[in-house]
């Protein structure tokens, strides 16, 4: 039975006057080191604070987060180093919440209805407010939940139903799923549709004393096949002297898009498109993406051109850049494209031969050039969900990589090294694309486990971006391809926004911005605004708030976008996966763990865990230094690289996550109605 003192001590706890270590110590707040933070949670309960000032993020178990949520803004105090030498500390109040809608389970119980987060990253109940609105009968239905009290305020956090999204399951609203997740916002206010309604009317779109005529140009675009808002078109001539005219033409958004305005107060604010495998939620309405900003064949459109002067070596000679009036003469397609390139052409681009074969030709120049300087080129595979018209996933293969995405790789990487080079000698300050060199120990960190692949590489300190291009050409073609380059990828430290030009690493360019696509991206519509100045006086009439807030603003938009299309990707891939439990399919093993073996599904792209206790009857003991997992009786090692076959055992969708068992050892896995299930099948599992 607990003495007074010990209930009096855990009351103090409750408040934060004192704190509980976990040690089982008790300490005063004052007595600590502490920081303020964002907390990055797990699934599995426990967190890590990020420390603001660059150091050592701080490990927070499970049972010391005092009720904050992921991405809550948190005082952590640090209480030392834990056996793995990460900085420990305890949360002892949350000083802001990140959060206040999210989607979750409905919970029918006696005491009332509750809500079960779907994110695995709160693991709190939500008890469910009144009002009720009508809500669907039967279990299973998902909802999306404005919180009303948080778990660090209250015992019992509590919520109120906002929006009913379906039933648990269902494939058509697993992306509104994810965007209730990430709180994304959804149909534009009406007072918006009308402004773009209004701009896309109003705008003349004719030539003048600063807008150059470009009409006359053979200018085309070249997308996707489902794409409908082209933003970027090109055009080729060829000169006398050998030399060759080329054009990049953008968009024109800044003419329709003013500072200050309602419509650049919502593009602003959502900073960037967001693309699904279903579909997109825009920066721009409709009226004016896919409309009079979307460089639409046999319109005329505003633009901005960069025209260059192409050498025969595929250096640039001269260039200029200016507002104009184009007319896209044909809207291509990557795949369309990719024919004529590679000989044989459909009967619509047959006249086109000559003009894209010329094209490519540039194009290939532009690449050697940059190439040589060693701009990082990765080759890893990038999966197309195949949907049917209810959102099921009914394949994943790898999306193609053609010569026409190279081809307008180059033009488009050239374009912005050119904007990024005006921008930097006139203004100074901008919004540029920053990517620093990498840090001294993820360099070691790679090639600690490229020496555990038996890959020689030649080291230099500093490490350029040459030694790294050098790296994935030894790997190329190898079985240890992929790991590999998703290794060296993992290395460089993640790009974002700055309003200082600090170059870009991975591509080896020492001015880098974005320019290309103002339809999509917030940053691009400031560059192209920023043009217009011939010194930094007067930028600040043309941004919505000091460059380093916008640079951090897209920054951040930008790696949510990223999150929420990566997660919308997960869900298929789980959602596919749980129709082939019990298959078996060809893997290669890409990373290893002291708790499993990670493998990537040959056919699909697919990642999924081996438990290190589904690797057979043997102790498996893991080699950290040779990333290498391996028996202690049977001497049977899993090094990355190594081909297996491998069955799905399971999946699990809260998150989004699939395991695998060797194929030998999957005899114990039992279907949902307890009988032996087993099936073995060709390369692609049918």
């Amino acid at each position: 039975m607990r003495t007074e003192a010990e209930a009096e001590l855990e009351a103090l706890a409750r408040i934060g006057t004192v704190l509980r270590l976990p040690d089982g110590r008790l300490s005063l707040p004052s007595r600590l080191p502490s920081l303020s933070g964002r907390l990055d949670a797990n699934r599995d309960g426990y967190g890590f604070v990020i420390d603001p000032e660059g150091k050592k993020d701080v490990f927070v178990p499970a049972h010391f987060l005092a009720g904050a949520i992921d991405g809550d803004t948190v005082v952590c105090h640090v209480t030392g180093e834990d056996s793995r030498g990460r900085r420990e500390g305890v949360v002892s109040h949350v000083v802001s919440h990140s959060r206040t809608d999210f989607p979750g389970l409905l919970i029918r119980t006696e005491g009332g209805l509750f809500v079960r987060p779907r994110d695995a990253r709160i693991r709190h109940l939500f008890r469910v407010d009144d009002p009720i609105p009508p809500l669907p009968e039967g279990d299973g239905t998902l909802v999306v939940l404005t919180v009303t009290s948080y778990p660090d305020a209250s015992p019992v956090p509590s919520g109120r139903i906002v929006s009913v999204l379906g039933a648990d399951g269902d494939p058509a609203i697993d992306t509104d799923l994810v965007i209730a997740s990430f709180g994304l916002p959804l149909a534009f206010p009406s007072e918006i549709e009308e402004a773009a309604h209004e701009r896309a009317a109003s705008v003349r779109i004719v030539p003048d004393g600063e807008r150059a005529d470009m009409r006359s140009l053979e200018v085309v675009t070249i997308d996707g096949d489902s794409a409908k808002d082209f933003d970027d078109a090109i055009s080729l001539v060829g000169n006398p002297d050998g030399t060759w005219t080329l054009g990049v033409h953008i968009a024109d958004v800044s003419t329709y898009v003013l500072p200050g305005s309602p419509l650049d107060r919502e593009a602003f604010a959502r900073a960037t498109s967001v693309y699904f495998p279903d579909r997109v939620v825009p920066m721009f309405p409709e009226v004016l993406s896919n409309g009079v900003l979307s460089l639409n064949p046999d319109e005329d459109r505003l633009a901005r051109s960069v025209i260059a002067k192409i050498g025969e070596d595929g250096s640039v000679v001269d260039w200029s850049v200016t507002p104009s009036v184009i007319r896209s003469r044909k809207r291509m397609t990557y795949s369309e494209v990719h024919r004529s390139l590679a000989g044989d052409p459909s009967e619509g681009y047959r006249s086109w031969g000559p003009f894209l074969d010329e094209l490519w030709r540039v194009a290939q120049l532009l690449r050697k050039r940059r190439m040589a300087k060693g701009s990082l080129d990765f080759d890893l595979p990038e999966p197309e969900i195949v949907l049917d018209l209810r959102g099921e996933p009914v394949d994943i293969l790898r999306s193609p990589r053609y010569m026409s995405h190279q081809l307008i790789e180059e033009f488009m990487l050239l374009a912005n090294t050119l904007v990024a080079l005006r921008l930097s000698e006139r203004l100074g300050t901008a919004i540029f694309r920053a990517h620093e060199s990498p840090s001294p120990e993820r360099i070691e960190n790679l090639y600690s486990f490229i020496d555990s692949l038996g890959v020689t590489v030649v080291r230099h300190d500093p490490v350029t971006p040459r030694d790294l291009s050098l790296i994935l050409e030894k790997t190329r073609g190898t079985p240890v391809e992929h790991p590999v380059h998703y290794a060296v990828l993992r290395s460089l430290k993640q790009a974002r926004y700055d309003e200082r030009p600090l170059g870009h690493f991975g591509l080896a360019f020492s001015d880098y911005t974005h320019f290309t696509s103002p339809i999509r991206r917030y940053p691009d519509l400031v560059v192209h605004r920023l043009l217009s100045l011939a010194s930094p006086g007067g930028k600040e009439a043309l941004i919505p708030a000091p460059l380093s807030r916008v640079a951090q603003h897209c920054s951040e938009k930008e790696r949510k976008a990223t999150e929420a299309e990566r997660m919308a990707i997960d869900f298929k891939k789980v959602r596919f996966m749980s129709r082939h439990l019990g298959e078996s399919f060809d893997g290669r093993i890409t990373g290893i763990a002291s708790y499993g073996v990670f493998v990537e599904l040959v056919p699909f792209f697919v990642e999924g865990l081996i438990p290190i206790s589904q690797l057979g009857r043997d102790y498996y003991e893991y080699r950290e230094d040779r990333h290498q997992i391996r028996g202690e009786r049977t001497g049977r090692t899993f090094s990355v690289g190594d081909a297996l076959r491998v069955t799905v055992a399971k999946v699990d969708f809260q998150r989004l996550r699939c395991d695998f068992v060797l194929e030998e050892e999957a005899e114990n896995l039992s279907d949902s109605r307890g009988s032996s299930k087993k099936r073995r099948y060709g390369h692609r599992g049918r």
